[in-house]
């Protein structure tokens, strides 16, 4: 936290009030106030409260609207200035300004993306924490010398995959092309601890789940190494308002960008999802830690 505070505090304008009853549009009369919103699911929320905390560490007067809905709806509500900053994934946003990007490495991802950016919005800095696609599969499996995307290719006939229902029009015909790879079945299964049952249950001997999730490690399960970079990177990227961003505050941000890793993204979801805490008092320690 010293670290964060070293930064020159930052003046805030006091709140005025405001009749509309739309929280966003209320957000957006408050003057130089930092609006924070977040995607609708935990790990969003959480990282919203992260730049949230450190922001108010730094003198800043915050007002957060977590959960507020999904990229469509942020994305715009930055560009008009409804808010001022939202946590997002490098990928993600990418595939979402232009579905046709060919860039899946990490560096090319995120300078491809700032210039796919419209004018109003910019990027700071990314974080080394990513939350990204990932094959998985039990211990038991990844004996038989199944540890990688590669390792996978020429059985993949042995095996029934499990993974949201997307994932079949989106990636079967790409790990066909760069792996060789043509699954016994491809089987619709709710994202979570649904498709985590069902791969320790052997229903499916592979699963499609996210690098950040707790369950992994719980579970002993094994991440298959993805050497073609088939799932592009999805680095942890706070998406900004142009100019509406102090340089003290984009110093602290950046700050904590670079403080989060996959790991540390890994075990603070752990906080969430298994010992039920408050994503607000795990941002918190989080900063302070900082």
């Amino acid at each position: 936290m010293k670290r964060l505070l070293a930064f020159a505090a930052v003046a805030a304008l006091a709140l005025t009030g405001c009749g509309s009853q739309d929280p966003l549009e209320a957000s957006r009369a408050q003057g130089d106030q930092v609006v924070l919103g977040s995607a609708d699911f935990a790990e969003s929320e959480l990282l919203m409260e992260i730049y949230a905390e450190a922001l108010r560490s730094s003198g800043t007067e915050v007002q957060t609207k977590p959960r507020i809905g999904a990229r469509e709806f942020y994305v715009n509500a930055v560009k008009s200035g409804e808010l001022t900053v939202v946590p997002d994934y490098t990928g993600n946003l990418l595939a979402y300004l232009d579905q046709q990007a060919p860039a899946t490495e990490s560096q090319a991802v995120y300078g491809e993306l700032k210039g796919k950016l419209p004018a109003e919005l910019d990027l700071l800095e990314q974080s080394p924490a990513e939350d990204s696609d990932v094959l998985t599969v039990t211990a038991g499996t990844a004996g038989t010398g199944v540890r990688s995307m590669a390792d996978l290719g020429p059985r993949c006939g042995e095996f029934v995959l499990g993974a949201p229902a997307e994932w079949k029009s989106r990636w079967e015909a790409k790990i066909g092309e760069l792996y060789g790879c043509k699954f016994k079945e491809i089987r619709s299964v709710e994202a979570g601890s649904i498709t985590v049952d069902a791969l320790t249950g052997g229903q499916v001997q592979v699963a499609n789940l996210f690098t950040t999730s707790s369950q992994i490690q719980q579970n002993n399960l094994v991440k298959l190494e993805d050497p073609k970079n088939m799932f592009p990177a999805q680095n942890v990227v706070p998406l900004v308002r142009k100019g509406a961003l102090k340089p003290e505050q984009v110093d602290v941000l950046n700050k904590v960008s670079a403080a989060l890793t996959t790991d540390k993204l890994t075990e603070l979801n752990k906080q969430l999802e298994v010992d039920k805490a408050n994503p607000a008092d795990v941002a918190k320690t989080f900063v302070a830690g900082i």
